[in-house]
């Protein structure tokens, strides 16, 4: 039986209400860029020219069960879906949030597995571009999920939340690995909720010691005045990798700020960033592509707008302009130009 087989029936199996705790529910999401790059600094897949991008398109089962009064078990399982992509054809499915907790009301919820970090989480919806080729991502390190893990979030107290991860690294390092002495743990502090749902404003701070090799600082505002929204996220970020290639100059800040406008159905976007501590996804593809003849991490300026219109409550469309700058590496910069559609069930 081939991977594929193997993930279908497994599918199936999981689809079966016996087998299933009390309460639970399917999701997934369809989620297709067609995009123009220059470069290909910033598209998911690298590529330049006019290619089609899957957003994390994902498949996934939620549900809970009681254990005892005030009590639960929760779980998540979920897998990317990849097959629309013509180079994922014998790699159809990936992994993505998958893991085992418990939840008490007044203590809080414990899980372990493949879990969004608590640092990463902090961002909320500050993000216009999130999920895009025009994310935050591109300037600074720190939204990597991780397997082998734990996150513990506390239940909430005036809207407060203290939350925190770890990485169980003996699965990661071997001993006598540098990395191994980091910390390998984030905690966050947040306060209201991304969607607005228990006030106009939500604010994040975190810290990461070790996780995706670097030691960082993250503070998160949200704003929502009527229908505009205003977010920023400001960044420290130090690379604590010796093996990574000129790890000790790559220490620096950076931040991005956001606005978004709804008029009815439409959602329109803008925003702005830079970043010079070397650490996010484009200053790491200079520093592969040149090495060690880097003198100093890369300076990356970005701009986009963007808007997204709701045919219904589960499909939308979405379109992204933006440019990324490296100040001195031109050969880096990338435009991109995206038009896509997300299905939501």
């Amino acid at each position: 039986m081939n991977k594929f087989q193997l993930s279908l029936l497994t599918a199936a199996l999981l689809a079966s209400p016996q087998l299933l705790a009390d309460d639970y529910r399917f999701y997934g999401r369809i989620d297709y860029s067609i995009t123009n790059s220059d470069s290909g600094s910033a598209t998911h897949n690298g590529k330049s020219g006019t290619v089609l991008e899957n957003n994390w398109s994902r498949l996934g089962i939620k549900g809970a069960t009681e254990l005892a009064t005030e009590l639960d078990l929760f779980y998540q399982i979920e897998v990317g879906v990849n097959g629309g992509s013509q180079d994922k054809g014998s790699n159809p499915f990936s992994a993505r949030p998958t893991f085992i907790g418990l939840k008490h009301s007044s203590i809080g919820q414990l899980a372990v597995g493949r879990i969004d970090p608590v640092f990463k989480m902090a961002k909320g919806g500050a993000d216009a571009m999130d999920m895009y080729s025009l994310k935050h991502d591109r300037l600074f390190a720190g939204d990597k999920r991780w397997g082998d893990s734990l996150k513990y979030q506390s239940a909430k107290w005036n809207k407060l939340q203290l939350g925190a991860s770890y990485l169980m690294e003996d699965n990661y390092y071997q001993d006598g690995d540098q990395r191994k002495e980091n910390g390998n743990y984030q905690i966050a502090l947040t306060y209201g909720d991304k969607h607005f749902k228990s006030g106009n404003v939500y604010l994040a701070g975190a810290y990461t010691d070790g996780v995706e090799d670097i030691k960082g600082f993250r503070a998160v505002a949200q704003v929502k005045l009527d229908k505009l929204m205003l977010g920023t996220i400001y960044q420290a970020s130090e690379l604590v990798n010796e093996s990574k290639t000129g790890w000790e100059q790559r220490d620096g800040s950076g931040f991005i700020v956001s606005a978004k406008y709804k008029i009815d159905k439409l959602l329109l976007k803008a925003q702005y960033g830079q970043d010079d501590s070397g650490t996010g996804r484009i200053a790491g593809k200079i520093y592969d592509a040149i090495g060690e003849t880097l003198t100093e991490a890369p300076e990356i300026t970005t701009w986009a707008v963007g808007a997204e219109y709701r045919l219904s409550k589960s499909t939308r469309l979405h379109t992204e302009v933006g440019q990324f700058d490296v100040k001195q590496h031109d050969d880096f910069d990338d435009t991109i130009i995206s038009f896509g559609v997300r299905y939501d069930f």
